[in-house]
């Protein structure tokens, strides 16, 4: 009986002392290891843009958002200073005096050119029409041409103000429904773009 009582005394002993030994779990521990991993926030898909031409003329602006109006668009213009190359044509002669260069200029409004007297330095000039759009100026061109009259032509690059029409954000299916809607009318020739690479390009400085 004694020997029983002394080997239960070691077994205790040696209990107590492996679990004094073998901490408890920390949940404090578990919780922090947790916390560390950052939250894994939904993010949706990258909204578009269309972006009509670019445009130049203020009578094409108007007629454009007409078109763009009545098809139920809603839209916004934005106005951005880029380089543009402009086509001038321009009567060869070289005028003392405004009334020299205004007898000329009559001379080409009888041919149905719209022709306009502009002051240089010391000088007259007729000018005989300004185009931004190379299919206008190829255009004028051949009416020069049949005119048989001499002209100059010149075509250097300008920074003038640019205007295109905008749409809202929009996600990628809502964007391609609307840009195929105005491939089908023919209008605005629209370029799709993501929302980031819109407002790199356009976006406010």
């Amino acid at each position: 009986m004694k020997r029983l009582l002394i080997l239960i005394a070691i077994f205790a002993a040696a209990w107590l002392a492996w679990n004094a030994w073998q901490p408890p779990t920390s949940i404090s521990k578990i919780s922090s290891v947790r916390s560390s991993i950052p939250e894994n926030k939904y993010v949706g898909p990258e909204l578009w843009r269309i972006v009509t031409k670019r445009m130049v003329w203020k009578k094409a602006i108007a007629s454009m958002r007409d078109r763009l109006y009545k098809e139920g668009f809603e839209t916004q213009l934005i106005v951005k200073r880029e380089p543009v190359e402009l086509h001038a044509f321009d009567d060869p002669g070289n005028f003392k005096t405004q009334a020299s260069a205004e007898k000329e200029k009559a001379k080409w409004r009888k041919k149905k050119i719209d022709a306009e007297v502009i002051k240089r330095e010391v000088t007259f000039a007729v000018a005989l029409g300004r185009f931004y759009l190379t299919s206008y100026a190829e255009q004028m061109q051949e009416r020069l041409k049949q005119i048989g009259k001499p002209y100059q032509y010149n075509k250097r690059t300008v920074t003038i103000p640019a205007y295109r029409f905008i749409f809202k954000p929009m996600e990628k299916d809502e964007a391609t429904k609307s840009w195929r809607h105005l491939q089908n009318l023919g209008i605005a020739d629209p370029v799709m773009m993501r929302e980031s690479e819109y407002q790199r390009v356009y976006g406010k400085k």
